[in-house]
């Protein structure tokens, strides 16, 4: 099943969403990572369509959706606030990985009534300095353009080297845009390496609010989070859980998708 292109106006913005249409299904709701898109979830999302119904949104100054002044929890927490009323959805299942593991954290917390369920993919309230720094790093020796799409493939390919060819050819269709005349650059807002990246802290308050059941997924060899941290976070959860992904980073549905998805579909079948 693919899915469609669609878009609404969100906070004077419009947002750009993925649609696998099973509308009679239970609704789940993805949200990527900074510097990444919707298209970030596809081949999950393909697997999860026949049985959810599925949207995987590109946040704003992300992919197709429009670029903003701020970005900011507050911006990406109102953004999702009218996307999910919008769209008229209850007892959604709420994936966020990375810094959208903190949007969704803070929906789930302000909306308990419209949340069913909620994993959380390898971020939390105190985050790694050496995770930190290799982001930066990267942001840093990042060019802003590529002559060629061969060569901003390459740097995926440092960056990222858990990454199937398939999943890296895949992300390169949507991520660049351009041609071989004028060179290529990537879809989303240089800006966003403005983004101030340190621990969350006031985060933990907020997960003492999140009433659902929750997963926490933990890339067993991220730098990002550690199991420790994973840890204190199930507790402090009314009904947490971490599971460990093996041969993970903090990617972890790009480096292990098959365990990525396992995990996540043992969670959402089970009636807890």
């Amino acid at each position: 099943m693919n899915p469609l292109n669609k878009s609404m106006s969100v906070n004077e913005l419009t947002l750009h969403y993925l649609d696998w249409e099973n509308i009679r299904a239970k609704p789940m709701v993805l949200l990527h990572g900074l510097c990444n898109n919707a298209h970030y979830w596809d081949f999950f999302a393909e697997k999860m369509s026949h049985d959810y119904h599925v949207i995987a949104i590109d946040q704003r100054g992300h992919g197709y959706s429009d670029w903003a002044e701020s970005y900011g929890p507050r911006d990406y927490v109102l953004d999702l606030e009218s996307t999910i009323d919008q769209l008229n959805i209850e007892d959604v299942f709420l994936i966020g990985h990375s810094i959208a593991g903190i949007t969704a954290s803070l929906y789930s917390a302000l909306h308990p009534d419209k949340v069913a369920k909620l994993v959380i993919v390898d971020i939390g309230p105190e985050l790694s300095d050496f995770g930190i720094q290799r982001l930066l790093d990267q942001w840093q020796s990042e060019p802003y353009s590529f002559k060629s799409r061969d060569e901003a493939i390459s740097l995926l390919r440092r960056n990222e080297p858990r990454y199937s060819e398939e999943f890296i050819q895949h992300q390169m269709k949507h991520l660049l845009q351009g041609n071989e005349d004028s060179g290529f650059t990537f879809k989303y807002d240089k800006a966003l390496h403005n983004t101030i990246l340190k621990s969350p802290e006031w985060l933990w308050e907020y997960l003492d609010q999140i009433i659902c059941p929750t997963l926490i997924l933990h890339g067993k060899e991220s730098d990002m989070l550690t199991r420790e941290v994973a840890d204190r976070m199930a507790e402090r959860l009314i009904m947490g859980s971490v599971i460990d992904i093996d041969n993970a980073g903090h990617s972890i549905l790009g480096d292990n998708p098959a365990a990525f998805t396992q995990a996540t579909l043992n969670f959402l079948h089970n009636n807890n």
